[in-house]
């Protein structure tokens, strides 16, 4: 799928994460139980990757927002824009799209970053959510870093076959 970076007055960090054939259904316990211990509320709809995100989040204190790859497709290409001091997922019609995950979903896109947020921030953020992905799932997903500032760019999600 195809993501338009518009421009950004300040210059912006983002990971973006791609991923395809996540088993979202199966909570996995050591999550479960880092979310207990931290008082973390669960996010709704609960899904695997929502409960991962929210203890990834909490601990480095990074913006992660994640949508159902499949229910965006159709919409594609989607831009990434900043808007105040969050990254905003749009149509190129500029109709915001708000963060959809459920436990059937398993083509995910993730979005770590903001405009406040520091480029050390967002790197070690992605990282540690790429490697749970790769321990917790067995899935190794597409990790691109950028930075949204006064050059508009335009990412790919998925590598063309070879």
């Amino acid at each position: 799928m195809e993501i338009k970076l518009t421009t950004a007055a300040v210059p912006t960090p983002v990971a973006i994460l791609s991923m395809q054939g996540l088993d979202n259904r199966e909570l996995n316990p050591a999550v479960e139980k880092q979310l207990a211990e931290r008082a973390l509320p669960i996010p709704t709809p609960q899904s695997a990757l929502g409960d991962l995100i929210a203890v990834i989040s909490d601990r480095h204190q990074a913006p992660i927002q994640a949508w159902d790859a499949a229910l965006l497709q159709p919409q594609a290409p989607m831009q990434l824009q900043v808007t105040g001091s969050q990254l905003t997922l749009t149509t190129v019609a500029g109709q915001p799209v708000a963060p959809d995950l459920d436990s059937k979903s398993s083509q995910i896109l993730v979005v770590i970053g903001a405009p406040l947020t520091t480029d050390t921030v967002v790197h070690a953020t992605a990282q540690d959510l790429h490697r749970k992905l790769k321990a917790f799932f067995g899935i190794q997903a597409r990790l691109q870093y950028r930075t949204l500032s006064a050059i508009p760019q335009v990412l790919e999600t998925v590598r063309p076959a070879s």
